[in-house]
């Protein structure tokens, strides 16, 4: 029918909008009317989806309420089969309550034949009284073209106002990573990141206050640079710290601040690691990970009861492995890709002792150590519990540094951070040892435990005994008497 076919020209030219044909025989009656409306999607969990992102199962809503100080954008949409010329639109603005917003562009929003949408971009200056909820109240005003109708013609959401309700909000903050290997040169500087997911205001971060540190080397550190959601400081050594047969190590922590809560990644490790002499041409990394499968994994089993039957057993699991990355000049790098050209500046250098494990996916995770079956009720998402991704993770000593075959294996010491489905967030250390062997012609197998760390959770250090595997073809493990591993809750 006439109405379902304007309705796909308008889904193509768009990209935004969606409803249904019966929605659209409503709407327009068989006929071609133009209209401006604001498209503000929000989904279930009071999330935005932003322009030019797609969701037909989301309404444009008449109402928000706003619990974040990240910058609102509103999206406005032209909808017409066809327009040939430029269009403009003016809209009001009435803020109810105490707060101090700037909004842009003030009164004017332009269309054109190959531009339907624009936006408003809503920001707030400055913290307010939180028992207070300040309202922003927007509507369209007039169109420069008559012809075009202002709000969806419908009886029952025209979209033509727009309510903000300003709740009191939310403050986050995580490192975006939770270990650093540094080389210990004196003067030697390297950049942190602090994520704010949900915004920030500049004035209420001073970072003599939102650390604390357990220092194992001299070194200074200064904000140098900070976005609407993240902010960079400068750690520069004060001391040559390279004796290659001590473990140096300084953590930072994040510290509940002025509202805002860490979250993911709190605690920072930044380390220089012992040194042993070992031949890059080994390259045992090589033969945990396929960059030319996207779906590669490593294939593990874990000695457990986790049904708590009271029978320990082999539980099988698996997790996607990957190369750990490093500049042309570590003493680890060996190089996996030039490019087919002489230009070394592409060329990709791989760590030959070291694997990480991580999700094909940037907002979930892969089951590093099989942790997800520790646990009884874990979150999954990399913002949540972002330890369920660790790279780098293991760590190969070749016997002899020049072996091919075998050697030891470590558990890479480090922090991390684990959620639950409830919203509680833990520490864990985590640590162990090993070793590896060629079992069969390219079959490696690995034989480690994992001790993890955390009073509250388990009471101390749990140690679970674990096997690994390059290929999901391999013997069954003999069973073991002690360290039966049980499950816990978040």
């Amino acid at each position: 029918m006439k109405a379902t076919k304007i309705l796909y020209s308008l889904l193509s030219i768009s990209l935004l909008f969606a409803c249904s044909s019966d929605e659209s025989d409503k709407l327009f009656n068989g006929e071609e009317i133009s209209f401006i409306r604001f498209f503000l999607l929000v989904d279930s969990n009071n999330n935005i989806l932003e322009y030019p992102r797609v969701n037909g199962s989301l309404s444009a809503v008449s109402e928000y309420n706003k619990d974040n100080i990240k910058t609102l954008k509103i999206p406005v949409a032209l909808s017409s089969a066809e327009i040939t010329e430029n269009t403009t639109a003016t809209f009001s603005t009435t803020i109810e309550g105490d707060i101090d917003l700037s909004i842009q562009p003030e009164q004017t929003l332009t269309f054109s034949p190959g531009k339907l949408v624009d936006t408003i971009y809503v920001t707030i200056n400055e913290r307010w009284d939180f028992s207070q909820i300040p309202q922003l109240r927007l509507g369209l005003t007039a169109v420069s073209n008559p012809d075009i109708l202002i709000g969806m013609p419908n009886s029952l959401e025209s979209n033509d106002e727009l309510i903000v309700n300003f709740n009191k909000p939310s403050f986050q903050y995580a490192f975006d990573t939770n270990r650093i290997e540094i080389k210990g040169d004196p003067s030697e500087d390297i950049e942190v990141k602090v994520n704010f997911p949900l915004g920030y205001f500049y004035d209420d971060i001073n970072e003599s206050e939102i650390f604390s540190f357990l220092n194992g080397f001299d070194y200074s550190i200064s904000r140098i640079d900070q976005d609407a959601d993240s902010m960079t400081f400068s750690i520069t050594l004060n001391e040559a710290i390279n004796n290659d047969d001590v473990y140096y190590q300084t953590v930072i922590s994040l510290q509940e601040y002025n509202g805002y809560v860490p979250t993911g990644n709190s605690v920072l490790q930044i380390v220089k690691p012992i040194q042993s002499e070992r031949d890059v041409n080994a390259n045992p990394a090589a033969n945990f990970y396929n960059l030319s499968d996207q779906y590669y994994r490593t294939y593990g089993e874990t000695w457990n009861d986790f049904n708590d039957d009271g029978i320990c057993q082999w539980s099988g699991y698996n997790a996607f492995t990957y190369p750990v990355i490093v500049d042309a000049g570590d003493a680890n790098a060996i190089l996996y890709d030039d490019k087919g050209t002489s230009d070394t500046s592409d060329d990709i250098y791989h760590d030959a002792f070291k694997i990480g494990f991580n999700s094909t996916i940037a907002t979930s995770t892969t089951n590093s150590f099989n942790l997800k079956r520790w646990f009884s009720n874990e979150s999954t998402s990399a913002a949540n519990s972002p330890g369920f991704n660790i790279s780098p993770a293991l760590e190969f000593f070749p016997e002899n540094g020049t072996n091919n075959t075998k050697g030891t294996v470590l558990v890479i010491p480090q922090y991390i951070t684990l959620g639950s489905n409830n919203g509680n967030s833990h520490i864990f250390a985590i640590s162990g040892e090993g070793t590896y062997e060629e079992i069969a012609s390219g079959l490696f197998e690995i034989k480690f435990q994992l001790h993890l760390t955390n009073d509250e959770v388990l009471g101390g250090t749990v140690t679970a005994e674990y096997r690994l595997y390059n290929s999901r073809t391999y013997p069954d493990p003999e069973d073991l008497t002690t360290n039966c591993l049980k499950e816990y809750t978040l």
